[in-house]
């Protein structure tokens, strides 16, 4: 029950159950009573601290994805820096809120808060485990593609054996490697391999149970969204000539682009457009600078004009009409910059520069779809800066690779569309 509930009697209030009555709460339970207050129990009355419902299987199996993992599925996990990722941050310490100096600034204050990370983990279901609460990952697997995870397995008492419960008729698995059962902490690299055979709209589980002296129990499990229903996205690169030297496709950046997307369950349709010409003194006077050397640049000073320009230059001409629910993304000679959006959300217009890093169009596009830095205090959550790979960090001014978003950013990019 979300908020506040309070019973009021005239009189007396009396709660009877033929079997057990509990009370659970993430907070403190208060019993207040004028004249006191009085527990009975045939058997003696019990008090102490909250206790987890009791586990017979003593392991538990984590999957993560490989170090290899580059975003081609959606994999979203309560970090706790047990991964071979590159970048794999506790996030116990860096979800809080930032002072009043924005993230980037070198004298920005960030402060870890552990309400807004317990919140956090509420975008997780969760069992009990010997090891207290289990996170349960949240994962989206196109049909025909496949994921291949590592697995820890932390074994305090080896178990009879353990097996993988799934859908057989949905997902293909294939066991690259028994899971350990020896006592400790185990880490078995690239252990399963997980293929999506058909669409499926509802949720599915892929679970691990261990059996120990006849009595199965789950120690591991993956929850997938259902991917049945695809939503679509046209995105148009349009190259821009200036000063004769024209903007283009960067690195990657197609395929971290359909990636970003296709973890949201967006199907990305992307092409190269008409190129356009962006010159003439007036072009000079108000989007371009000058750096030390004397080199002429686009001038970051006025974006939202430059946004404007580009686009009503591009729909100058009739046959690019087609084009007018395709997001824009307009590749411009280097600037000072490595890319804008027109917006936080509600616009399809994006510029980006030549310098620019593989990952700075997708990012770029879903700041048009409405998703935040992953350091701003106007996005849902706020994590410290530069210490994530999610798509919508800086990391890779750290010389990382970022490409990964959670199930919390999969909202937003789908309800964009």
């Amino acid at each position: 029950m979300g908020g506040n509930h309070t019973k009021i009697a005239g009189g007396g209030i009396s709660e009877t159950s033929r079997n057990e009555y509990r009370m659970d709460a993430n907070g403190t339970i208060t019993n207040y009573g004028e004249k006191g207050v009085q527990q009975n129990g045939r058997q003696g009355v019990r008090n102490g601290s909250f206790e987890t419902i009791p586990v017979d299987a003593r392991c538990v199996v984590e999957f993560r994805p490989t170090k290899d993992w580059k975003g081609e599925f959606g994999f979203d996990w309560p970090r706790k820096a047990d991964s071979q990722m590159a970048v794999d941050v506790n996030y116990n310490g860096i979800i809080g809120k930032y002072g009043n100096v924005y993230a980037t600034e070198s004298n920005a204050v960030f402060t870890p808060r552990n309400d807004l990370h317990i919140r956090h983990l509420k975008e997780y279901e969760f069992f009990n485990s010997y090891k207290g609460r289990y996170s349960v990952p949240n994962m989206s697997l196109c049909v025909g593609t496949t994921a291949i995870l590592d697995a820890i397995t932390e074994v305090a008492e080896i178990p009879d054996s353990m097996r993988y419960d799934y859908d057989t008729e949905t997902f293909e698995l294939v066991i690259l490697k028994r899971l350990t059962k020896s006592v400790g902490k185990n880490f078995d690299k690239s252990a399963v391999s997980i293929k999506c055979l058909k669409a499926f709209p509802t949720n599915k589980n892929i679970r691990v149970f261990a059996t120990k002296n006849g009595k199965e129990q789950r120690v591991g499990q993956i929850k997938l969204f259902p991917n049945s229903v695809l939503k679509n996205a046209n995105v148009v690169f349009i190259p821009v000539r200036y000063n004769n030297v024209q903007g283009s496709i960067k690195g990657n950046e197609v395929d971290i682009t359909r990636f970003a997307l296709q973890q949201s369950y967006v199907q990305a349709s992307l092409s190269v457009g008409p190129a356009i010409r962006a010159e003439g003194w007036w072009f000079n006077k108000f989007f371009t600078t000058r750096d030390s050397t004397g080199r002429v640049l686009m001038d970051d000073s006025r974006w939202a004009s430059l946004h404007r320009y580009l686009d009503g230059k591009f729909f100058e001409t009739a046959a690019n009409a087609s084009y007018r629910n395709h997001y824009r993304v307009y590749m411009l000679p280097d600037g000072t910059l490595n890319g804008v959006a027109e917006g936080i959300g509600n616009t399809k217009v994006v510029v980006v520069f030549q310098g620019r890093n593989d990952s700075t169009s997708p990012h770029e596009l879903l700041h048009a779809m409405g998703v935040h830095h992953t350091f701003d205090n106007n996005g849902l959550y706020t994590y410290k800066y530069r210490n994530t790979d999610n798509i919508m960090d800086y990391t890779h001014q750290l010389g990382e690779q970022r490409f990964s978003t959670n199930r919390w950013q999969w909202n937003i990019i789908r309800s964009a569309i």
